[in-house]
């Protein structure tokens, strides 16, 4: 008898998000889409509001916040991961930098 596994799963993704906060990130393309137009995030928040959605202000700035540094990458993982260093372009020459002192090596 073979279980069907991935169908299971592909049923338990479709469904709507259990939280406020997966909503929001599942809606974070079409957040992003509005804020690019030039909507504010508070027109957003009441555009929901209107559908149903029941966030306060305070706590949908706060994940859709969250959520949108989340997808940004990060010092590290550009670098692959290297601990306390940070690389910086600056006039075609890199310059690693030590994140928590001021020592700079040209490279």
């Amino acid at each position: 008898m073979k279980k069907d596994y991935q169908r299971c799963l592909d049923k338990l993704a479709s469904t709507a998000p259990e939280t406020k906060s997966a909503l929001i990130r599942s809606l974070l393309p079409g957040i992003e889409a509005a804020l690019n137009s030039g909507k504010r995030l508070k027109a957003i928040w009441e555009a929901l509001r209107e559908e149903g959605q029941q966030m306060s202000y305070h706590s949908f700035h706060k994940t859709a916040s969250r959520s949108r540094k989340v997808k940004k990458p990060t010092a590290t993982s550009i670098l692959g991961k290297q601990p306390n260093l940070l690389r910086h372009e600056v006039c075609g020459k890199q310059k690693l930098k030590e994140s928590k002192s001021a020592t700079r090596w040209q490279i």
